[in-house]
């Protein structure tokens, strides 16, 4: 009859799980893989255990021999719901039981306690890399977590098993059997309920032909455990919370079978207490069916005496895909072949389209080589490569065709023109752009010493020479295979009416002459420079309007709109300001308000548009801006006043520069900063001012 439930409970294994470590989805014994199952897989595993301890004892005079055996199974199921999320269920179903022995006379059992140890809810998800599919060469990794509940042992069911664990646990056997016999009480350690535990672990995988790599770590918070009302204090404590590592290698000569090796350890964080166990073992199976053999090897557990124990175990588990995936026979045909010179027979690289489908075009390899597939049909194929004559093919291709087709390419007959362009009057290079009018060459600019080079083809060609301020020129060139001849062009200024702009540009505050560039937005006029020792510059301008930007190392640059007209000479003088740094106090003079108010008085708008003009060039800027008096009037109302004066300022940078204030800071410091000499006139007309201070530049 005990075989036949033992069978009974294994068939469902054997049909409905695969490759499941004992808690739960796919993993070796204790270890989990970071890589799921495929989508729609069910599983379902089953792991008991059996341990037992021998008692000596002396029934009417006779020395016999008693057993307190424990049983456990761990058994669950596991879902895909997706490539890769991997859901379980366990449940861990135990039994303490007393044999007594029934010699020299029938003692009877006690009824055994029987009641769950763990039901646990758990997900995993996990995502591989597969690098080489054949050899094969996979990466993975994930992230696991669970529930862990604690359940007590029920008082109603199990022949009230909460009863029979207080009698196991507390000898409350009777002191006589009917007959005369001792009893001998079994001492069985408690059970103990506990609050939901909750687990995270992470996971990695590697694997490379047969041999396989798995890593987890992770935590274990464990919940509070509860006590029951007839266990001793003396017997009760709380579990520590937990560091959860382990390692374990794979050999795979074959899928059906694999030696599996792994350690497995808790380290109680509280008291640096380290418990470990090794597994070697053998897993058997095909695809949806696998069988566990192992040896689980106590090196290091705190908890057992002596501290190192073995026990053997097995674990059954198997699968089944409930998402059947049908494989369909997509029709496919290959083209392959070689690119190369039709002289030489050098391979080519080249460019391979697909005129009138959808396929996108491809290039051959360095050694000329390519290979493409193609649904069946009929298509055209082109081939290209720099410096030849395209060649095109039609084929067509059926389910299966394997085809080869080189493409020998023709060079295309050149010739090529080289030549000069300069000023005619006094031979200077010229940056020139220059076309082939009616034809398909595209236009070709000279470089800055006025050379170029065109590559064409036999024939005639009208060639068209044109620069920025001077007359276009053309050139009719005749040209065969080979050719190669020399056309220089010389062209002609334009002459228009013009003006004069001359300059200097020097420091804001010491007015030192400064070397700076000049530039013309948007025009192609080329930059100057200033002279360094003077600061001074000079430029001959068409009539027109300009803009002018310039720019110094270390200063601000500043824009400005110059107006030149016919024959005119116009001075236009830059005074650039050093770019401020960090934590640098800028005073503002010449900002006035309203007596006892900050009402800013209006000739002060040109300096606060002159320090706006800082705030544009600079766009990442950030200033405090400080609000400073004298000191007349209570300490009070000049924090308040200098505070409102600063603010002023900055609205009106806001308001009319549209200056971001987020860029800008205010603060009122009063007359807690002076500069000069409150008791004069003259110094509290210097202590009344605004500064700016440096937050930032970038």
């Amino acid at each position: 009859m005990k075989n036949t439930i033992l069978v009974l409970c294994l068939l469902p294994g054997l049909f409905l799980a695969q490759e499941i470590s004992v808690y739960g989805n796919r993993g070796m014994f204790k270890l989990q893989y970071a890589q799921p199952h495929n989508m729609g897989v069910l599983s379902f595993h089953l792991s008991p255990e059996e341990r037992y301890e021998e008692i000596n004892t002396t029934q009417w005079g006779t020395g016999v021999v008693d057993r307190k055996h424990f049983f456990k199974v761990s058994t669950g199921i596991s879902y895909s719901i997706i490539d890769y999320l991997e859901m379980r269920f366990r449940a861990t179903p135990f039994m303490k039981w007393f044999e007594m022995s029934n010699y020299p006379r029938e003692r009877g059992d006690p009824y055994p306690v029987i009641g769950f140890e763990t039901i646990e809810v758990g997900g995993k998800i996990g995502y591989p890399i597969i690098a080489d599919k054949q050899t094969p060469l996979i990466y993975a990794f994930g992230v696991h977590g669970a529930v862990n509940f604690g359940p007590g042992l029920s008082r109603e069911y199990f022949n009230n098993a909460y009863d029979i664990d207080k009698r196991f646990y507390s000898d409350s056997f009777p002191e006589k059997y009917p007959d005369g016999g001792d009893p001998y009480p079994p001492n069985f350690p408690p059970h103990i309920p506990h609050d939901p535990d909750y687990l995270f672990t992470g996971l990695f995988d590697f694997r490379i032909g047969p041999f396989a790599l798995h890593l987890n770590g992770g935590y274990l918070y464990t919940g509070r455990d509860i006590k029951p009302d007839y266990v001793a204090d003396a017997d009760f404590s709380q579990r520590p919370n937990y560091l959860i590592h382990g390692g374990g290698i794979e050999l795979i000569p074959s899928e059906d079978v694999r030696l599996l090796f792994e350690s497995f350890g808790y380290f109680d964080m509280d008291n640096s207490i380290e418990s470990l166990w090794v597994t070697p073992g053998l897993r058997f199976g095909a695809r949806s069916v696998s069988f566990d053999l192992g040896c689980e090897l106590g090196i290091m557990n705190p908890e057992r005496n002596p501290d190192f124990w073995w026990k053997a175990f097995f674990n059954i588990s198997g699968g089944t895909d409930l998402i059947k995936k049908v494989e369909v026979h997509i029709p496919i045909a290959k083209v392959s072949g070689r690119i190369y010179d039709a002289k030489s027979g050098e391979p080519l690289v080249a460019m391979i389209t697909f005129p009138g489908s959808d396929k996108q075009s491809i290039q051959t390899s360095a050694n000329g080589t390519y290979e493409t597939s193609f649904s069946p049909g009929s298509y055209r194929i082109r081939v290209e490569s720099e410096g030849y004559r395209w060649k095109e093919q039609g084929v067509v291709l059926k389910d299966g065709d394997q085809i080869i087709l080189d493409f020998a390419l023709n060079k295309k007959e050149i010739a090529k023109v080289i030549g000069k362009i300069f000023d005619a009057e006094t031979k200077q290079p010229i940056v020139a752009t220059i076309t082939f009018p009616q034809t398909q060459f595209p236009a070709i600019t000279s470089d800055t010493s006025g050379m170029y080079s065109a590559v064409l083809v036999p024939g005639t060609f009208r060639i068209r020479v044109e620069a920025t301020g001077y007359q276009f020129d053309e050139k009719v060139v005749a040209l065969q295979e080979g050719d190669t001849k020399v056309i220089d062009v010389a062209l002609n200024k334009i002459v228009l009416a013009q003006g004069t702009l001359v300059g200097k540009v020097v420091d804001k505050d010491d007015e030192k002459p400064l070397l700076a560039q000049i530039s013309f937005v948007d025009s192609k006029i080329p930059a100057i420079s200033t002279d360094p020792a003077t600061g001074i510059y000079k430029v001959t301008l068409a009539p027109g309007t300009y803009v002018l930007k310039v720019e110094a190392q270390d200063y601000i640059a500043e824009t400005s709109p110059v107006v030149i007209a016919k024959d005119e000479t116009k001075v236009q003088n830059f005074s650039l300001r050093k770019v401020p740094k960090v934590g640098e106090r800028i005073i503002l003079r010449g900002i006035y308000f309203d007596f006892n108010s900050a009402v800013i008085k209006p000739e002060s708008y040109p300096v606060l548009d002159d320090a706006a003009k800082v705030l544009l060039a600079k766009p990442k800027m950030r200033v405090e801006i400080g609000g400073h008096t004298d000191s007349i009037g209570s300490d009070s109302y000049n924090m308040k006043l200098s505070y409102e004066r600063a603010n002023a300022v900055k609205e009106y940078l806001v308001r009319y520069h549209n200056i971001d204030p987020s860029r800008l800071e205010v603060r009122g410091y009063g007359e807690t900063q002076p500069i000069a000499d409150n008791r004069t006139k003259s110094g509290r007309d210097l202590n009344r001012r605004i500064e700016f201070k440096i937050l930032s530049v970038e």
